[in-house]
């Protein structure tokens, strides 16, 4: 644990006296030790760790990370309160909040995302892309709770998340979709600007958005027409069709009809 300015600081406010900064491990022990006590002075005063946390945070944001590491040491069993106020009083700490969160294994990266983009949503891509850099085995249950608890910012999402894992971007575009198939048509877009309009990447994301979108008709008239502008085989777009629910009919009068309007 780090606590070279912090628990000085704190220490001399919980005191009310000075004391000379030193490398002494003992002395940064016992300053420790005072920095909990402090933070529960806080609480008791406050009578909410949320509401601690806050006053804290918003006397030291510099100090962020030594807070909540010391929050979550001393009151483990309140790591929903810590997290949801951490997140909300500095939004910028949080892959900060979430690495330290995350160490003490208090709870699985999904719940932690959950409470993070609930206190702040606009903060969601950033939320998702930590996550994902701290907890790598559980990429696809990341990513749909993240698109699941902001919907509405589900192309940024995917977008800032394709652009920090580019090897991951089919992956990131069927998840997205799969979770929320009404915005897919935004995520395609959002991830299609990542391409060259020719790329063979591209061609890809369209047909394997096509077969996950077949059954939604405003998104997938949306894909089909973005098929055609690019010059994709129409057999290719039925095929895909065909493969997410649609019959052989289905596909190609669908298709047809598109490709034909253009």
């Amino acid at each position: 644990m780090k606590f070279s300015v912090l628990a000085i600081s704190v220490f001399i406010i919980s005191n009310g006296s000075a004391i000379a900064q030193t490398q002494n491990t003992n002395e940064l022990v016992n300053a420790s030790e005072q920095s909990s006590q402090f933070l529960k002075q806080q609480v008791r005063s406050s009578n909410s760790v949320g509401r601690a946390i806050r006053t804290v945070l918003a006397r030291y944001p510099e100090n962020t990370p030594e807070l909540v590491e010391i929050a979550l040491d001393t009151y483990p069993d309140k790591y929903r309160e810590i997290v949801s106020a951490a997140v909300s009083s500095q939004p910028a700490y949080i892959d900060d909040i979430l690495e330290l969160a995350l160490a003490r294994d208090l709870a699985p990266a999904t719940e932690l995302v959950t409470l993070a983009i609930n206190a702040e949503p606009s903060y969601a891509e950033y939320v998702a892309e930590a996550a994902c850099k701290l907890s790598p085995d559980q990429f696809n249950e990341i990513v749909k709770t993240a698109v699941s608890m902001a919907p509405d910012s589900a192309d940024q999402i995917a977008k800032r998340l394709a652009k920090t894992y580019p090897n991951k971007i089919l992956e990131v575009l069927v998840t997205t979709i799969q979770e929320v198939p009404l915005v897919g048509k935004y995520v395609v877009d959002a991830l299609l600007a990542l391409f060259p309009v020719d790329s063979s990447e591209s061609e890809s994301m369209i047909i394997i958005s096509v077969e996950q979108l077949a059954k939604h008709p405003e998104a997938l008239e949306r894909l089909v027409k973005i098929a055609e502008r690019r010059g994709i085989q129409q057999d290719l777009i039925s095929a895909s069709a065909m493969r997410g629910g649609l019959t052989d009919t289905q596909a190609r009068l669908y298709v047809e009809r598109h490709y034909i309007e253009q």
